[in-house]
């Protein structure tokens, strides 16, 4: 016994659906319209953009040895001998390039 037929219930569906989707919308809407109204409201000050981080000599020198020893390199970064450090060993004994890539994407981090 069907009270409604497929197609029917499906675009009841659709119009509750998109009822509700509407009224969180606007609700959101309303929110945000709010917080710029206060936000232009507000004195505008000089934006300050922040000094790039200095590279310290510890990175500089495990760059250097990612180049050149790049499981080596992992281990110092990490001090144990974790995945990282046994999936260098893997890229560095089959390509020594996808070693150096995967040690200084580590270092770097």
């Amino acid at each position: 016994m069907k009270i409604f037929k497929s197609g029917t219930l499906i675009a009841m569906l659709m119009v509750i659906f998109t009822l509700g989707f509407v009224n969180v919308a606007d609700a959101a809407f309303a929110g945000k319209k709010a917080q710029v109204e206060t936000e232009l409201s507000a004195p505008v000050a000089a934006p300050v953009t922040p000094a790039p981080p200095a590279a310290d000599e510890m990175t500089v020198l495990l760059v250097i040895l990612a180049i050149l020893l790049p499981p080596l390199a992992v281990y110092l970064k990490y001090e144990e001998v974790g995945t990282p450090f046994i999936v260098n060993i893997i890229l560095t004994l089959l390509f020594w390039i996808p070693g150096v890539i995967h040690a200084l994407y580590h270092v770097l981090k």
